[in-house]
């Protein structure tokens, strides 16, 4: 039986609605991601594990993780209004970064028990402890159950007892708290537009003074797990994000904004004890590029466009990508070495690895897991979600890119749903 529409109908049918999905924050996310990869498998490679040493370039600057916690920030203020957010966002993050903890521990045991020889008197090897081992000048660390638990419960930062299973899972528990204190704080809205800035300054005023003060190499092990655990050297990243914001949307005059970034750039120098300026100069040129995407024009330019599907693709499985690729890599990249690979190949297979690993995490775990949990809360709430469908858009990822004029005295997030 065919269907015809009728003209009444075809009037009521809205019309498809346009997209505002801006390729600018998908390559500022492409190209903060990739920075991270490539300065984790030409610089921090060796570092760790000094036989891995010997590539055609080295990247040393560290800005790429920096700048994703801006981004991530920016669209907080953007987003935090929508409907169970918190749960959104936990949703998305939690079950695959679960699922990399417990894939990169296992890898990590079988790789170690090789590069050190080890055997195990039961036989044990996920969880054993080894009796014997092959003697290296490089020995690599063998991770714990104890380790595990405590990654997954991301309290790594807390207590010196647990060792990172992968030193780049730091942003995750940083990202969790940081949402928790989102998603407490707007609803009571404490931050409006009267007060913002006393709370942007203290981000970048606090923390400094804590860091000087309280939190030295020889305070007590109490302190140092609090000011890590929170993340204190880093909360002003978040407060760059939220300036952003605020300027973006005409809340905060642009010479605010640029005192402002400059401060945290400071901070962020001053948090190293001015160990790696570069890295810090790096940072501050692509919080320039993050301004340009904020509060400039989209960059759909002909190049870009063409380049877009590529583009959003990447966006898309930067995630899993973040996840996956240096405690991998390395062993990858170790492996290879053992059989005599060429530090072009290491670099390219290493590289490659964290692209398709990251697309198996993002296609089977966060998208599937999202939406199972998101229809499972919407369930229960007696409604349907919005979309059965999980987006390809990154987590850090937006539908729209800032908020509408401010209005007298409302909260700074209230009005982060609407387009500009």
């Amino acid at each position: 039986m065919t269907t015809t529409l009728s003209a009444t109908d075809a009037e009521a049918t809205p019309p498809p609605r346009r997209s505002t999905r801006r390729i600018s924050w998908d390559i500022l996310r492409v190209f903060a991601v990739f920075a991270v990869v490539v300065e984790h498998i030409t610089h921090q490679s060796q570092i760790n594990h000094p036989e891995l040493g010997g590539y055609l370039f080295s990247l040393p600057l560290q800005f790429g993780a920096s700048t994703m916690l801006v981004i991530s920030a920016f669209f907080v203020c953007v987003t935090i209004g929508r409907h169970r957010w918190l749960w959104n966002r936990i949703a998305r993050l939690v079950p695959a970064y679960l699922v990399a903890v417990v894939a990169t521990y296992a890898v990590s045991r079988i790789a170690v028990t090789v590069f050190n020889g080890y055997a195990y008197a039961d036989g044990s090897w996920l969880f054993g402890v080894p009796v014997s081992g092959t003697p290296t000048p490089y020995p690599w660390y063998l991770p714990t159950g104890h380790d595990l638990v405590g990654n997954l419960l991301m309290v790594q930062a807390w207590a010196p007892s647990f060792h990172w299973i992968d030193a780049a899972y730091w942003t995750l528990p940083v990202q969790i708290v940081a949402f928790a204190i989102a998603a407490f704080l707007f609803p009571r809205k404490w931050l409006n537009t009267r007060n913002a800035p006393v709370w942007l300054w203290s981000l970048v005023i606090v923390p400094v003074v804590l860091r000087f003060t309280v939190r030295g190499d020889d305070a007590p092990q109490w302190v140092k797990s609090v000011f890590d655990g929170l993340a204190l050297h880093r909360v002003h990243l978040f407060g760059v994000g939220i300036a952003v914001w605020l300027w973006s949307t005409g809340r905060l005059r642009g010479w605010h904004l640029g005192v402002y970034i400059a401060a945290a750039l400071v901070a962020q120098d001053a948090h190293a004890y001015f160990s790696d300026t570069p890295s810090t100069i790096a940072f501050g040129v692509v919080l320039l590029l993050v301004c340009a995407a904020a509060g400039g024009p989209d960059w759909d330019i002909l190049l870009v466009r063409r380049l877009a599907p590529a583009i959003t693709w990447l966006a898309g499985i930067s995630f899993g990508v973040y996840l996956v690729h240096q405690e991998l890599g390395f062993i990858l990249a170790r492996a290879l070495l053992d059989v005599g690979a060429p530090p072009f190949e290491r670099f390219a297979a290493s590289f490659a690895m964290a692209v398709v690993l990251g697309w198996l995490l993002t296609k089977f775990v966060e998208r599937p897991m999202h939406r199972l949990l998101t229809q499972s809360q919407a369930g229960k709430a007696g409604r349907s979600p919005a979309s059965p469908v999980p987006s390809p858009r990154p987590i850090s990822q937006a539908s729209t890119v800032g908020a509408g004029p401010p209005t007298s005295g409302e909260s700074l997030a209230a009005a982060s749903s609407q387009s500009r």
